[in-house]
């Protein structure tokens, strides 16, 4: 049986990692500087395109 991903739970495309592309919310931490990590890859940026944290 092949896994459906929930697309309920993902964020904009915009709001993505730049770095492995994981969009699962449950797997992007928003920081209190406004920043994400992504717990998939460990990658620190800004959502919508803003480059590196």
């Amino acid at each position: 049986m092949i896994a459906m991903a929930n697309t309920e739970n993902m964020v904009a495309p915009e709001d993505s990692c730049p770095s492995c592309g994981e969009r699962d919310a449950d797997r992007l931490v928003w920081r209190e500087d406004e920043t994400v990590e992504c717990q998939r890859c460990g990658t620190v940026y800004r959502p919508g395109g803003g480059g590196d944290g």
